[in-house]
């Protein structure tokens, strides 16, 4: 079983791959493909016609002649399925469409109370499959989530231990993400800093915070990892600097993160004292570098499309089971 679960995971990512380049660069020959991964050509040639056959990957024009064969050229059907990607952005819910080549298509919101919450997704879901090929459901969750199941909602208890990705799968027959917030925004700032980090947030609902270390993700035994939204203090103000520096100190001494990456909110953004609070008394060696963000949902999303190459869910559901 882990012999399978591993050639599985070689294959997914040898096509995963494949694709990202045909995203980057536009239509390739077999050869110009097997230069920009590490698998050989004939890797390279089973997995493009594995992909043709599923409809993901068609041919293009024939490249033009350099003395040799022309060389046929191979790229992404944009068309072969769409990507919902649902985001909470505090009290609204943005729904943003992405087609295979992961372009924005289109995208809407929609404000929801709380209650309400799953209402408004499937609502939106029956919207966006009745004019687009959906695909896959990606799903940002402002709670404890674990395996697509809702852990813990704070705000939301009537929803505990709802399986929400088995609930979409079986309702819509799609590929299903669903991860907290915060988790995404680690893993999409990763791609782009370091895969030892931490992404904090003092937003409407208190702090958010995950972090990675040496690429791994840090969810614990039952995802509640980083939900320092627990821990007592009596000083507990997000507005001033004290409690925020206590919890961005805590994060440094048991992460010890090469970067810690500020998200910027209508609540706190006084982010340059927070970390000289924070980082007093620390050895420099092991103090971070820290940056100010305001790609708050950019880096969900790009957290979301890692999932998405992660799993394989490039492939629709029907060509999984």
């Amino acid at each position: 079983m882990i012999e399978q679960d591993t050639m599985k995971n070689i294959r997914n990512k040898n096509l995963s791959d494949i694709l990202q380049v045909l995203r980057s660069k536009g239509a390739c020959s077999l050869s110009e493909l097997t230069q920009n991964i590490s698998g050989g050509l004939t890797t390279v040639k089973k997995c493009v016609f594995q992909a043709m056959d599923y409809g993901m990957i068609i041919e293009g024009d024939v490249a033009d002649s350099t003395g040799g064969r022309k060389a046929q050229q191979y790229l992404i059907n944009e068309k072969y399925q769409y990507l919902l990607f649902i985001i909470v952005d505090n009290n609204d819910l943005l729904f943003k469409i992405h087609n295979f080549k992961f372009e924005w298509v289109e995208e809407f919101s929609e404000h929801f109370d709380m209650y309400r919450f799953f209402d408004v997704v499937y609502k939106s879901i029956d919207i966006a499959i009745k004019k687009y090929d959906i695909g896959t459901v990606c799903l940002s969750m402002p709670c404890v989530v674990k395996d697509g199941v809702v852990v813990e909602w704070y705000y939301n208890q009537k929803y505990n231990n709802f399986d929400i990705r088995s609930d979409i799968e079986k309702k819509y027959n799609v590929n299903v993400i669903v991860q907290n917030d915060m988790k995404l925004t680690v893993i999409g700032a990763s791609c782009q800093y370091s895969n030892n980090i931490v992404t904090i947030q003092f937003g409407h609902n208190g702090i958010g915070m995950a972090g990675m270390t040496n690429g791994h993700l840090l969810e614990g035994s039952t995802g509640f990892a980083g939900e320092i939204g627990y821990i007592n203090d009596m000083r507990k103000n997000i507005m001033g600097i004290s409690y925020p520096a206590k919890i961005l100190r805590n994060a440094i001494v048991f992460i010890n993160p090469e970067i810690v990456v500020f998200y910027k909110s209508k609540r706190q953004n006084n982010f340059d004292k927070i970390f000289g609070v924070a980082t007093n008394g620390i050895p420099q060696y092991a103090i971070p570098k820290y940056e100010i963000s305001e790609n708050y949902i950019g880096d969900i999303t790009s957290g979301l499309i890692s999932l998405v190459n992660k799993y394989g869910y490039f492939k629709r559901a029907e060509a999984n089971q």
